[in-house]
């Protein structure tokens, strides 16, 4: 079940599988940033390289296949 990241955020570090509407559903990973102006950022990073502040929806990766994008997005 897709989770949005304005409800929770995954954990540091955590295997996960992302939604953004431009670049689809992929299986990575999940990095907390602060910059040095101490501004925070959600990074999800994968084979494809990376989105930070884009990703809208996420869910745990436990083994399973991609799923269906977000239903409303």
């Amino acid at each position: 079940m897709w989770i949005e990241m304005k409800d929770r955020k995954p954990e540091q570090r955590q295997s996960v599988i992302y939604w953004f509407k431009y670049v689809g559903v992929h299986r990575g990973y999940y990095l907390n940033d602060v910059d040095d102006d101490g501004v925070e950022h959600d990074i999800f990073a994968g084979e494809g390289g990376f989105l930070s502040d884009d990703v809208t929806h996420w869910m745990p990766d436990e083994g399973q296949g991609l799923p269906a994008p977000p239903k409303g997005t």
